[in-house]
């Protein structure tokens, strides 16, 4: 807006203030000159006026005001009333009345304009934010929200909302959850809070959070009052962030075998050489004049253990190189562990790495998806041993435990390396932070959010003595949590 038309629309406000000024003052001459009216009655249809302040500027009523004041003094003087001490009471009520008049009618004025001006406010922000207000009497199967709740439920925002159109856009699958907080409602509990989807006439599916709090009010009835948000992209986001996540995840799990081949390979040749060595034995022992069965017997025996070994090792690779969606399900929390100190036994006898490990004699089971925790563990006894490569080969020892603690299946792999800096602790888990010269900074950020993905944790820490201790916690499956 131009300053021209700022002062143009100044200059026809005042205007406007001035013209119902001169109609209040002849409307007040001509009803006094021209009826019997007092000035206290007179009063009476100024009051009328001031009563519509909330249709006007406060610079209107206060320029209304005054000229009412001014012709009432006016009319004080000509009729000689200050010689009369019941006209002169009078003028003065006249006065008082006006000013408590015109100060109330002010004070309405900004009140009304705070509430329309915080109204505005209020309208802007749920509109931004995807957030309606909603209120409700269960008791009285009254509804009554705002237009953007009206927004996020798709109906009209003139059409009166009613309990049975909010339960008709919530889907068939969430039905129970909508009825639920109706019900819980009609208990009068402290809070209401449901998270479901909705299903909107077109078929689109919309996610919504809902919180209410109970309002009691002195002219009966219970009502709650809360918001009502849409979540529909919030959820979207997160399941492309964990898709991304997965996707990720398989990258990395994918780059450490890459640096586990030569291990992978040795561990898969053991078996296969053992099976060769054992079938040639047989057939030796085949080839004699008299056969030794119970030779061959034992030959045949080490040939299909081996191959069990083999196919037990190609079936641990095959389950981390899948790219497949996360899927929990109940695992044994030490044979994921087990499994993988296996996996990586060559691995850790090249470095020359001793292990120690002590292993919770019981399944520990939780809920998880093996794949990820598994590559969790794979990268933290990696890192471990990655740290210890600068230590004499007597020197470098893995220690590895699983026990339970509060409910919680808790693994620790402490190296006996230089261990962390303070400075750096903070930021182990931020994604891209790394202190290796050729790393990257994503695999113990992976670690993080796999393992916050299973409502665990995982955190780290100097050891007393040397080497850093990295930990992590998963919930037990409730089954197990009474046991432990």
């Amino acid at each position: 807006m131009s300053t021209l038309s700022v002062r143009k629309d100044h200059f026809d406000t005042d205007a406007m203030a001035w013209l119902i000024a001169l109609g209040v003052v002849a409307f007040v001459i001509c009803f006094k000159f021209l009826t019997n009216l007092s000035v206290a009655t007179t009063v009476l249809y100024i009051t009328l006026v001031l009563m519509s302040a909330n249709l006007f500027t406060a610079k209107m009523v206060t320029s209304v005001s005054l000229s009412c004041l001014a012709v009432l003094t006016v009319i004080f003087v000509f009729e000689r009333d200050y010689e009369n001490t019941e006209a002169i009471g009078a003028y003065v009520r006249c006065v008082v009345s006006l000013s408590a008049i015109t100060y109330l009618a002010l004070r309405s004025k900004r009140i009304a304009d705070t509430l329309r001006r915080n109204e505005a406010y209020m309208v802007g922000a749920q509109r931004l934010s995807r957030v309606g207000s909603v209120a409700f009497k269960v008791d009285q199967s009254q509804v009554v929200w705002s237009v953007e709740a009206a927004n996020i439920f798709e109906y009209p925002p003139s059409q009166k909302p009613t309990m049975l159109k909010i339960l008709a856009r919530v889907h068939p699958e969430d039905r129970h959850l909508a009825e639920a907080v109706f019900e819980r409602a009609s208990r009068h509990e402290a809070r209401l809070e449901v998270e479901h989807r909705l299903v909107m006439p077109d078929g689109r599916i919309k996610h919504i959070h809902l919180i209410a709090d109970p309002l009691s009010n002195s002219h009966g009835g219970f009502e709650y009052v809360g918001a009502v948000m849409d979540i529909t992209e919030a959820k979207q986001s997160r399941e492309r962030l964990l898709q991304s996540q997965a996707q990720l995840a398989h990258v990395s799990r994918i780059t450490s075998l890459g640096e586990l081949a030569a291990s992978i390979a040795h561990e898969v040749n053991q078996p296969l050489a053992a099976i060769r060595s054992s079938g040639e034995a047989c057939y030796r022992w085949l080839d004699r004049p008299e056969p030794d069965l119970d030779e061959v017997r034992m030959s045949v025996h080490r040939m299909v253990t081996s191959s069990i070994r083999a196919g037990e090792v190609i079936q641990r690779l095959r389950s981390l190189s899948q790219n497949r969606q996360p899927e929990c399900s109940v695992e044994s929390f030490t044979d994921i562990v087990g499994d993988t100190l296996a996996l990586l036994k060559c691995d850790m006898g090249a470095r020359g790495v001793r292990v120690n490990h002590v292993l919770d004699t019981r399944a520990l089971r939780v809920d998880a998806d093996r794949v990820q925790v598994q590559q969790v563990v794979l990268n933290l006894i990696i890192n471990a041993c990655q740290a210890m490569a600068d230590l004499p080969g007597h020197a470098r020892v893995l220690t590895v435990r699983t026990f339970t603690l509060d409910g919680e299946a808790v693994l620790e792999v402490a190296d006996c390396g230089p261990g962390i800096e303070p400075h750096v602790l903070p930021l182990l888990f931020t994604p891209f932070f790394t202190t290796k010269t050729d790393g990257l900074g994503m695999g113990l950020s992976i670690c993080s959010s796999i393992i916050e993905g299973h409502q665990g944790r995982i955190w780290a820490a100097n050891h007393d003595k040397a080497g850093a201790i990295f930990s992590i916690a998963l919930p037990l499956n409730k089954s197990d949590e009474v046991a432990a």
